[in-house]
């Protein structure tokens, strides 16, 4: 029988990741052409976008609802580790960090590969920014409907604005 080279055949599984990930990415880029093409008069790109990453976040929230515990002392950051995943699901580099108050903690985006493919599809850094904190506003929102909580998130910073990182706010208004 032939040893498997556990590293090797990790490696590569990890490249093939890497490259639907970009596949992913592109295609939306993709869409977002296909669909101005066939937009009818006057619909902006922006407009479209933001009502794409509407749709996108109803959909996460709605995958995030079983994995969510009103009752845990832990809620706030619960939230934050959903979206630590669906980040890192998509090839950015994302962390929770606790915040220095109860009920507060930030997600921070170290590297994002979306802004790159932004840029090469001509669409502008404002776009990215809105339609990112489109997803997750809504998230929030469904979140806080069907919890009935005051869960709040604030961009801090954003790497389509220069900032080097992104860091976003997670906490309960009170």
């Amino acid at each position: 029988m032939a040893k498997v080279d556990v590293e090797a055949e990790f490696r590569k599984l990890l490249a093939r990741f890497e490259t639907l990930c970009s596949i992913v990415r592109a295609t939306w880029y993709e869409w977002r052409e296909a669909a101005m093409a066939f937009a009818r008069e006057g619909v902006k790109p922006l407009d479209l976008v933001l009502k794409a990453w509407e749709i996108v976040g109803h959909d996460t929230a709605k995958s995030y609802f079983p994995a969510l515990d009103k009752s845990k002392p832990t809620f706030v950051e619960d939230i934050a580790k959903l979206i630590v995943m669906s980040s890192q699901a998509m090839g950015e580099d994302a962390k929770v960090i606790k915040g220095e108050k109860p009920n507060e903690v930030y997600v921070r985006w170290d590297s994002c590969p979306w802004p790159e493919f932004a840029r090469r599809y001509g669409a502008p850094m404002e776009e990215d920014l809105l339609g990112c904190d489109k997803w997750f506003q809504t998230v929030i929102e469904d979140i806080n409907a069907l919890f009935n909580t005051k869960v709040k998130l604030v961009t801090l910073k954003a790497i389509p604005k220069g900032d080097g990182i992104c860091l976003r706010k997670l906490y309960i208004e009170e």
